[in-house]
């Protein structure tokens, strides 16, 4: 449901709104000075803007109506796209640090109660990739979550490659790695 503000008989309507850009600031308060009440009566009849000239300080002032300016549509389109060229700084700023963020996979196995955890560092250049132990490490937590999960089970899947065959893969492509990392220290030892 919409929030309404209703005015009173008698009163006029504003001309501003809250939020609305100005000359001055934006508008962040409004205050209604009926005529038949003091400060009606020693200020005149009608509507007081509070403003905030600028979002990052306390300041604020209070404007009568007619002293109230609007922006031009130029200003105002100048003033949003300022806006939104700092904003867009900032969002590319934490994607940045998101990328530098590593990866952890947590998986909890339902039975036993024990915790598989698999680091995954995320890259954050193209130059410095997560090692192949820690992503083959992680690629086999998730499979064995999968083969024991019960929505898997239930599915009746049988595809020409399993699950288990994803897994063989896996301990073939460790073995090779292994393999090959034997073969760089010997020849590093025994050139």
């Amino acid at each position: 449901m919409e929030a309404t503000i209703s005015i009173p008989p008698g009163w006029q309507y504003p001309r501003f709104t809250f939020g609305q850009r100005t000359q001055q600031g934006a508008i962040i308060g409004m205050r209604y000075y009926a005529a038949d009440t003091f400060l009606g009566q020693e200020y005149g009849e009608g509507w007081r803007y509070i403003m905030l000239p600028d979002k990052n300080q306390e300041e604020e002032r209070h404007q009568v109506e007619e002293e109230v300016k609007l922006l031009t549509p130029e200003e105002l389109r100048t003033q949003l796209q300022a806006e939104i060229d700092y904003h867009s700084d900032q969002i590319e700023q934490l994607k940045s640090e998101l990328a530098s963020v590593p990866i952890t996979v947590t998986v909890t196995v339902a039975e036993s109660g024990e915790q598989n955890s698999a680091p995954i560092s995320k890259p954050s250049t193209v130059s410095s990739p997560p090692s192949l132990d820690s992503l083959i490490d992680g690629a086999k937590v998730i499979l064995r979550e999968i083969a024991k999960h019960p929505d898997y089970l239930a599915f009746e899947y049988q595809p020409d490659l399993t699950v288990g065959d994803a897994q063989t893969a896996l301990d073939y492509l460790q073995s090779g790695l292994e393999d090959s990392q034997k073969l760089d220290i010997t020849s590093n030892i025994f050139p």
